[in-house]
């Protein structure tokens, strides 16, 4: 079964509370009170977040986060990937070096079809938005 992990549904919640926010700026304690999520989580998911650059950290006593993206424009792809990396059905889908992921690679059936299912199930995450969620 093809599963979200935990971690990247607090992200989408995180997300979610800093898109209703608009432009205002909110502390992880803020965030960790209206979403009910462990503050220590949350700042493992920010930097994530940050890195990908979906959030903006602002510094200081007025600091907190807040949506770098327009949640109209933000997709689930990129959502997932920042929190999981790279959406792949198998992990051979992902490997780098071609060809390396088991000794059947050259002549696998299964990775061809299983990578058209693989860029149809990222063409519908592309569609999907965080203002849909």
């Amino acid at each position: 079964m093809l599963t979200i992990r935990k971690e990247t549904d607090y992200a989408l919640q995180m997300l979610k509370v800093l898109s209703k926010s608009k432009d205002k700026v909110l502390s992880l304690n803020e965030i960790a009170k209206k979403t009910r999520v462990s503050f220590l989580f949350l700042q493992k998911i920010a930097r994530k977040l940050r890195i990908a650059k979906i959030i903006k950290a602002h510094q200081g006593v007025a600091g907190g986060y807040q949506l770098a993206i327009d949640p109209k424009k933000l997709s689930l792809t990129k959502i997932v990937e920042s929190m999981e990396g790279k959406c792949c059905v198998l992990k051979c889908l992902n490997d780098s070096k071609k060809n390396s992921c088991c000794e059947f690679a050259k002549t696998c059936e299964l990775k061809n079809k299983m990578s058209k299912l693989n860029k149809q199930i990222v063409t519908i995450l592309d569609k999907v938005k965080l203002t849909d969620i």
